[in-house]
């Protein structure tokens, strides 16, 4: 949930779930055909894995976050942008899910940090098959294991200070 955009929130469930799949999907999807070289390949990534993450992560958001049901559209991205801003949300009606909201990205968060330990492993692992992949792969297989390198250094070294920030900011406009 900490990591779905505002905007996401503007469509009911289903319109989140295929955003969110859609999203992730692709990417992944463009890369498996990157790196096999099959378009097939390709397909069959972004829909499995697009179609599985997209339920799964709109489950996990009506979980953390129930209130939003009760909530329009336009409420539900208003109370998010301002919570992940950190400003004062427009109505003062919107206070309380204001407040959902935030507690909603923290419990995510914290349900999340006894796995970070995963993502160094992740990385080493990811270093080798980039170097394997740079002399004994493909120019595709090469390209995609840098892809994943940079998202693997990303989520180490700039994913942990941005969560902090909007947590921070999500508290910070709950108290507002």
């Amino acid at each position: 949930m900490v990591t779905v955009p505002a905007a996401v929130w503007r469509g009911g469930p289903v319109v989140r779930a295929l955003t969110v799949g859609a999203a992730v999907g692709v990417f992944l999807g463009m890369l498996a055909w990157l790196d096999s070289g099959l378009l097939m390949a390709g397909v069959i990534v972004t829909v499995v894995v697009g179609g599985g993450y997209g339920i799964w992560m709109q489950r996990r958001m009506a979980r953390f976050w129930p209130g939003a049901a009760a909530l329009t559209a336009d409420e539900r991205v208003a109370v998010a942008r301002a919570a992940r801003r950190g400003e004062p949300v427009g109505s003062p009606g919107l206070a309380e899910a204001l407040a959902e909201y935030g507690s909603g990205m923290r419990a995510a968060a914290e349900i999340a940090r006894p796995y970070r330990w995963v993502i160094p492993l992740v990385l080493v692992v990811g270093v080798g098959t980039a170097v394997w992949d740079a002399f004994y792969g493909t120019w595709g297989n090469a390209e995609v294991s840098a892809v994943y390198l940079v998202l693997l250094l990303l989520e180490v070294f700039w994913w942990p200070r941005r969560q902090r920030r909007l947590l921070a900011n999500a508290d910070r406009a709950a108290a507002t």
